[in-house]
């Protein structure tokens, strides 16, 4: 594809972490990705570990530069990454494909895919941003992780690698290229959520609350409406969706 230049490598500590290295070096450019069939070091939300096994899923790593892609907002990005896996999930006739707040996919309540997004700025301007997306493929088996999951287990089928890579950098070209208002972005984001509109439980400040999502802000805090009728809105990290 043109709008990316796809780098492959057998194994790698983090395609997240090579592509900031490359960054400092300044040998790197708008839309190269790193793929790597192993990752050794594959880095999650909440400084937690990705574990994948490898050849079996597809880990990779995406530079995207904030002159090239002029975005409102640093969650914007978030938004159109998340959306465009979904898309892609949806093509290739994985089931019930939601985005689980902020930003993990689910097919039929179990995650398959997770997104970690690192921002780079210059002084306190946002320059460019390093998207680490990890997909379960071809897995069959999650030990310790009972909320895991794989396109395999839920589509019933194995899977090539880089059909579904591709799928997924044509929905991400898709996103990246046609303009579209943040406000539209928000709202469609919003409505793609698991559990939209509907009373969820959740652990705030270590307690259990209940909340029915009504959307997000702009810098990507939840909003809830609680059962007195209070909405409030929240952050990815002092919150957490209990499923």
């Amino acid at each position: 594809m043109s709008y990316f230049t796809l780098g492959k490598i057998d194994a790698i500590d983090s395609t997240n972490e090579e592509l900031k290295r490359r960054y400092k070096l300044e040998k790197i450019v708008h839309g190269d990705i790193l793929w790597a069939l192993d990752q050794t070091k594959g880095k999650g939300q909440r400084a937690a570990n990705w574990v994948s096994q490898p050849s079996k899923n597809i880990t990779f790593s995406i530079f995207l530069s904030q002159k090239e892609l002029q975005l409102a907002s640093p969650f914007q990005l978030n938004c159109l990454v998340a959306m465009a896996i979904e898309s892609a999930l949806n093509n290739l006739d994985i089931p019930s494909v939601k985005i689980k707040w902020p930003n993990d996919i689910l097919s039929a309540n179990k995650k398959i895919a997770g997104i970690l997004i690192e921002n780079l700025y210059r002084g306190s301007q946002l320059n460019a941003s390093i998207v680490g997306i990890g997909l379960n493929v071809n897995q069959e088996n999650f030990i310790d992780l009972p909320h895991a999951s794989s396109m395999k287990l839920c589509g019933g089928v194995s899977y090539e690698l880089e059909q579904v890579l591709d799928t997924i950098l044509v929905e991400l070209e898709s996103k990246f290229t046609i303009k579209e208002g943040f406000e539209t972005t928000l709202h469609t984001f919003a409505q793609n959520l698991y559990g939209f509109g509907e009373q969820l439980n959740f652990h705030y400040q270590n307690k259990p609350i209940v909340g029915t999502i009504r959307g997000v802000m702009p810098d990507g805090r939840l909003i809830l409406a609680h059962p007195n009728g209070e909405v409030k809105n929240y952050n990815f990290k002092e919150i957490h969706l209990v499923y």
